[in-house]
């Protein structure tokens, strides 16, 4: 029996998995999800090791790019790959063992209960956070809750289950990390159902290709560039 929120609607998710120089942990990050759900789409954003291998190894299917192009362009290419197949919600993880896929389970509820964007918040416990990326998050969170009107919490998380109805309607841009923002600000006015589910942070041997002070000033100044062009084409 379903309860009074939850969506008639067939639930179908696919995980989407942008990856770069990530051989060691994700063979272990694609065999998790796929305890959650049916399908993993690892994109390999040019690696050049045996990330894309061991990724293939661990039952994802794997796009391969030729050359490094950044995340947000990784995912450009994931969504393309995704929007075109029955799939009705994307979960988004990263490939580096920093999003611990059990935690999956709880962001799928979230979603099948009605959310139509659900983000993993790592700030529920912040003292597991290093300061600097804490300091950068609420920065950006401040930003990106003034910009779109929802509660942002921790909107440079990259853990998140969003609806694939939402999702085809953006025109996305960004090639790098401004990719989170840019989804959440452009995504904003049609989000019915905004969900913020805690999630552990695992910091892990496997360094992080994020910049916590450079990449959220970049971030915080490019989310204004897509809210003006978002208004100017309106």
């Amino acid at each position: 029996m379903t309860s009074p929120h939850e969506s008639p609607e067939p639930f179908r998710p696919a995980a989407l998995v942008p990856a770069y120089c990530c051989a060691g942990p994700v063979g272990g990050v694609v065999r998790g999800l796929l305890e959650y759900l049916p399908e993993v789409l690892v994109v390999d954003d040019g690696s050049g090791d045996a990330t894309p291998r061991e990724a293939l190894a661990a039952g994802a299917r794997v796009l391969e790019r030729t050359e490094n192009g950044g995340k947000g362009r990784a995912i450009r290419d994931g969504l393309a790959d995704l929007l075109g197949r029955d799939v009705t919600h994307v979960a988004f993880v990263d490939a580096d063992g920093q999003h611990d896929p059990d935690d999956l389970a709880a962001l799928l509820s979230a979603a099948r209960s009605g959310a139509d964007f659900v983000v993993g918040s790592r700030l529920k416990d912040p003292a597991t956070m290093p300061a600097k990326n804490l300091w950068a998050n609420t920065i950006g969170d401040k930003v990106l809750s003034r910009m779109t009107g929802l509660p942002i919490e921790d909107g440079q998380s990259g853990y998140r289950v969003i609806a694939s109805r939402l999702l085809r309607r953006l025109r996305l841009r960004a090639n790098r990390y401004s990719i989170e923002n840019e989804i959440l600000i452009k995504a904003a006015p049609n989000v019915e159902r905004f969900a913020t589910v805690p999630v552990r942070t695992i910091y892990g041997p496997v360094r992080s290709h994020y910049r916590p002070f450079r990449d959220t000033w970049v971030t915080s100044w490019l989310s204004v560039y897509y809210k003006t062009l978002d208004s100017d084409a309106s």
